[in-house]
């Protein structure tokens, strides 16, 4: 592993993953998502000892999803996006997972946060499913998840826009995020929620995981279908390779 992103497991139960790959802004690169689901495997053989889970990135970027790579090779048929399976390890492990947001979340760093049970974001931060701004259609499960985070009317704003809208926008036009702060208060607050859950009766919790997440991975198993039917018409558009280099050029 790379080192990009770090497991941190606190006595108390409590697991810590920072996302910390500050050169690329915690994009999705190779190493990232190799690291990641590493990280995830690794979790899984502490999964006795770990009570709940909380998901952190940078203090400016909590994850800005695919980098300009990964989407060149998608279109280019090198790559499918179900090959970036982070969507599906975070809503499948047995603990609650806090997404603790302190910077933007775009694209699929946000369709992580979906994937948390419980999130708690920064108001000066930004959230964009900014996928369309590309070309091509989203993914990660997000056609399906990024309502039951922000509602469907603002989901289908935010993918057909691709707008990237402050947290304390959200706020206003009405949200299901659990709790939106100013930044230094992210990381307390999400601490003292999975102090919370960590006190609890272990075996009841993973028992209440299962059944909560039960609706967010049938909606993630529906997104996928449709999503790759999607992906592979418009990722083989002549206009989303060049939309994709204007992207990052920029």
């Amino acid at each position: 592993m790379s080192g990009i992103i770090k497991l941190r497991i606190e006595d108390d139960g409590i697991a810590w993953i920072k996302m910390r790959d500050e050169h690329n802004k915690n994009t999705f690169s190779r190493n990232f998502v190799e690291d990641f689901l590493d990280i995830m495997n690794e979790l899984e053989s502490f999964k006795d000892s770990v009570r709940v889970m909380v998901l952190q990135g940078l203090y400016d970027v909590f994850c800005a999803g695919a980098d300009e790579d990964t989407l060149i090779a998608l279109t280019r048929g090198k790559a499918v996006v179900r090959d970036i399976a982070i969507s599906e390890r975070l809503i499948n492990l047995e603990f609650p997972v806090i997404a603790a947001v302190e910077g933007h979340a775009m694209g699929g760093g946000l369709a992580m946060a979906t994937c948390c049970d419980i999130v708690v974001a920064a108001r000066e931060s930004r959230f964009g499913a900014v996928f369309m701004s590309m070309g091509f259609t989203p993914g990660m499960g997000m056609t399906t998840l990024l309502s039951e985070l922000v509602g469907p009317y603002v989901a289908s704003e935010m993918m057909f826009s691709a707008k990237r809208f402050r947290v304390s926008e959200l706020e206003r036009m009405g949200t299901n995020i659990n709790h939106i702060v100013t930044k230094i208060r992210v990381l307390p607050v999400a601490k003292d929620i999975a102090r919370q859950i960590a006190e609890k009766n272990p075996k009841s919790v993973r028992l209440l995981k299962y059944a909560l997440s039960a609706r967010k991975k049938k909606l993630l198993v529906e997104a996928r279908m449709q999503e790759d039917m999607m992906h592979r018409i418009s990722f083989n558009y002549p206009e989303t390779l060049k939309n994709i280099r204007d992207a990052y050029v920029k």
